[in-house]
Parts: C-alpha cells; sequence; structure tokens
C-alpha cells in the first residue's frame, strides 16, 4: 500500500512539472497591473526560474511566477483562458482596517482558494502542497466562492438540524430505557413474589410427607410388635408340647407309653394325609375341560349338557372323541364321573380315558389307531382297571400296563393328573392315587374318551366334571 500511495504522488508530481513546461514554452509578454494595496513585498520562489521574486499566481495551474517568467506564463494563459492573480504572499492589508477577515487562512493570512473535500475545509495557496502530498482532491474557488460558502452553510444547517434529531433520539432512548428498567424491575418483583410462593408451597409439602413418614413408622413399630407377640405365642406353645411329651416320657407303664405313642402316629398320619391332599390341591388345578363336536369319530358320540356329558347311543361300534383344550405346560387334573357301565356278556364293552399326543389325534379320530395314547382301560368281566400306552416299534404294536385291583361301579369318578412341566401322568380312582403310570410324555397332548359297543339300551355313558 505505501508503495502504490508513493507511485500516486509521483505521478501527480510529474502532471504538474509537465504543466510548468508547456507554460514556459507558451509564455508571452503580458502587463503587470499592481492593485493599490501593496505597500511591501515577502520573498517567493518563483517556480519557473526558481528565484525569489515571484509577485504572481495562477489559481488553474497552481503555480507562483515572478515578472521575467510573467510572458511564459500567461501565453498558456490567454489559450487556457486562465485568470492572473496578484500573489497573496505579497499583498499587504491597508493599517487602518484592523478587522479580521473570515476568507482568509489563519496559518499563512491568505484568501481561501481552494476547498478539500477529504478534510472539508477551506485552504489558501500554500496549503495545498500538504494536499497534494496526501493525495487529497481539490476545487478551486472562483467567482462562484460565494455560492458554494452559501451552499456549505446550508449543509452545516442541515447537520446542525440533523444533531438536534440525533439529541432528541437520544433522549427518547434514554426513556425507554427506563420504561425497560421499570418493566424489569417489575418482572423481578413478580418472581420473586412466585418464588416465594412456591417456597411455601414446598414447605408445605415437606411437612405432610413428614407426617405421612412418622404415621408409617409408627404402624411398622405395631405390626413388628405383633410378630414378637405372635413369636413369643408359638414358642409357649412349643414349650407346652415339650412338657407334653416330658410327661409323656415319665409315664412309669410300658401299655400308658403304648398307648401314647399309637395316638401320635395317628395323629401324625393325619397331619401327613392333610399335608398330603393340600399338596395335591396346590399341585394340580383343575381343568375346565369340555368335549370337541367337531373331533367326533363320525358323529359317533352324542353330546348333552353344554358338551360336558358323552354316550354311545349303540348305533356305532367305535365311539372316539377329543377334548378342546391342549396341554403343554402347568399341572392339570381332569375329572371324570362314569353316568353308566353296563354289564353285558361281550368283550366290547369297553371304556378308555386319557390322554393323546398332538401329532397323533386327527389319525385317531380317522383311524382306529392308538398310536400315543396314554389311557385307563376297563372291561366288563375283567372288575378292574388298566393302563395302557400304545406305540408301533419295529413293525410290532405292545403295552405297558400297571394292573389294579378296583373294582369300578356305577358313579365311580376317575381322575388324570398331568404333570406336562415334568411330563409325567398319574391316574386316580375315587381319591386313591394309583401312583406314576409314565413318564416322558410328549411334548403337547389332548384328552380323549372311547366309549366301545354295547347292547341296545344300554349306553356307556360319562360326564366332565
Amino acid at each position: 500500500m505505501n508503495q502504490i500511495n508513493t507511485n500516486k504522488k509521483e505521478t501527480k508530481k510529474n502532471i504538474l512539472k509537465k504543466k510548468e513546461e508547456k507554460i514556459q514554452k507558451e509564455s508571452k509578454n503580458i502587463h503587470i497591473n499592481v492593485p493599490i494595496g501593496l505597500q511591501s513585498k515577502t520573498r517567493i520562489k518563483c517556480e519557473v526560474c526558481s528565484k525569489e521574486d515571484a509577485e504572481f499566481y495562477c489559481s488553474q495551474c497552481l503555480v507562483h511566477y515572478c515578472q521575467k517568467c510573467e510572458a511564459q506564463v500567461h501565453s498558456s494563459f490567454m489559450k487556457k483562458k486562465h485568470e492572473k492573480f496578484i500573489s497573496q504572499d505579497i499583498f499587504i492589508e491597508r493599517p487602518e482596517s484592523k478587522e479580521i477577515n473570515n476568507n482568509r487562512c489563519p496559518k499563512h493570512n491568505r484568501k481561501f482558494n481552494f476547498y478539500c473535500e477529504e478534510e472539508d475545509q477551506l485552504i489558501c495557496s500554500t496549503c495545498t502542497e500538504n494536499c497534494l502530498d496526501q493525495n487529497h482532491f481539490l476545487l478551486s474557488l472562483n467567482s462562484k466562492s460565494n455560492q458554494i460558502i452559501q451552499k456549505i452553510q446550508i449543509i452545516m444547517k442541515e447537520i446542525q438540524t440533523k444533531e438536534k434529531v440525533n439529541q432528541e433520539t437520544l433522549q427518547k432512548s434514554q426513556q425507554n430505557k427506563n420504561k425497560f428498567k421499570q418493566k424489569i424491575q417489575q418482572i423481578s418483583q413478580q418472581i420473586e413474589r412466585e418464588s416465594d410462593l412456591l417456597k411455601q408451597q414446598i414447605e408445605k409439602t415437606k411437612n405432610q410427607q413428614l407426617k405421612l413418614l412418622k404415621t408409617i413408622e409408627i404402624i411398622i413399630e405395631q405390626k413388628f410388635n405383633q410378630i414378637i407377640q405372635n413369636k413369643e405365642k408359638t414358642i409357649q406353645k412349643i414349650n407346652q408340647k415339650k412338657t407334653k411329651m416330658q410327661k409323656i416320657s415319665k409315664l412309669k407303664t410300658k401299655n400308658q407309653n403304648i398307648e401314647l405313642i399309637n395316638e401320635s402316629k395317628e395323629m401324625i398320619n393325619k397331619f401327613k394325609k392333610r399335608k398330603e391332599k393340600e399338596k395335591e390341591k396346590q399341585k394340580f388345578k383343575l381343568s375346565k375341560e369340555i368335549f370337541d363336536p367337531k373331533m367326533n369319530h363320525k358323529n359317533a358320540i352324542k353330546l348333552k349338557n353344554q358338551n360336558q356329558t358323552a354316550w354311545n347311543p349303540s348305533n356305532q361300534f367305535n365311539g372316539r372323541i377329543l377334548g378342546q383344550t391342549q396341554y403343554s405346560t402347568g399341572k392339570h387334573k381332569i375329572k371324570i364321573k362314569i353316568d353308566q357301565f353296563p354289564i353285558n356278556q361281550t368283550e366290547d364293552n369297553l371304556i378308555r380315558l386319557g390322554v393323546i399326543n398332538t401329532e397323533n389325534r386327527e389319525n385317531f379320530i380317522k383311524n382306529k389307531d392308538f398310536e400315543g395314547s396314554y389311557c385307563f382301560e376297563t372291561y366288563w368281566f375283567w372288575n378292574l382297571l388298566q393302563s395302557s400306552k400304545r406305540k408301533k416299534e419295529n413293525g410290532k404294536l405292545y403295552e405297558e400296563k400297571y394292573p389294579k385291583n378296583i373294582k369300578l361301579k356305577k358313579n365311580d369318578i376317575l381322575e388324570i393328573l398331568l404333570d406336562m412341566d415334568q411330563k409325567k401322568i398319574e391316574f386316580k380312582v375315587n381319591e386313591n392315587n394309583l401312583g406314576i403310570a409314565w413318564k416322558n410324555l410328549p411334548k403337547s397332548v389332548y384328552f380323549f374318551a372311547y366309549l366301545g359297543y354295547m347292547k341296545i339300551n344300554e349306553n356307556n355313558q360319562i360326564t366332565l366334571i
């Protein structure tokens, strides 16, 4: 940037030198008219011949010149119509006029001949050198200088009006600031009030929670005291039993001891039976099983009582039907009541009750195949209950049995106990558990019933409880 500024200065100086050279070539003899106010001279160098005798100045060419160089300089003036001015450096006012002129430079006491836009000032001829060195833009003041001054005054008035407007805007902004501060104070006061209200609410909730905690502590202490009292009572009962046992041990005769032992055994057995019953109740849940009319072989089995009662009207040899629910997990109990089981002299008077694998249930309904079945079989002439499981192994059928000498009668209740978690099955007759029949049951099973052939008007009938 410094190089660029220096280059500009050099170019302007070169331009001024070229103008001077032109003026010297075109200069001719021009007469000099000295004004009346001239009394003394000041030594100024002539910019043409560089002597200290410059008396005249050209405002257009910006050149001081002497009488010798007047002809050379004003030859260009005539062509370019430049005006000739007496140099103000040699003009001195009369001593009578002591008033200060506002149109003079305060530094050099010369008239203002130029206007600098960058500095926004009126300058004299000597001030131009500094402005030219700084590359400022200059305007010459001719006969229209008064008009320019008036315009400048107008501009100054506008500037003053703008300053007034700015002051008014500043006052308004200050007023707005004060209003804004007032609003901020109001908002802060509201926030403080709301915060106080929130604090009060928080304190109330704290007090309520503390009260609740105290009540809870009191309740817990009461319950704990009750538990301790119950424990003390149980300890007393145990001590009473111990004293009884000590009394029993102190009995002298053996008979009395034996009787007490028998009584204790009976009590223990009763207690065990109760425990077993409670365990069974807890273990197995009674299933709400009903017969599925869709899974009925040739519709041989007739249903009633909302599909809970099934019987064979003796017009079909094989009456096979399935239940609706599928068993894959849990412990389940299925209760069956034997409503009718007439005694006749045929081997086909048969009832089978049990479960079958889900994969084999469709074949069981369509065909006579009992593959994958786990059931009880009861014949009229055997008077005992059999459990059978039929499979195909190496092309042969076989049965697994555990015969129980139990006579079946009308109104007997058969129970099927399914433990699908451990894949076991048990059977009970009139609350008499016959033990585990099979293990390793398939993943899922369905309940089924088989009611065999009978004579006319002698129906095998069962009901799901």
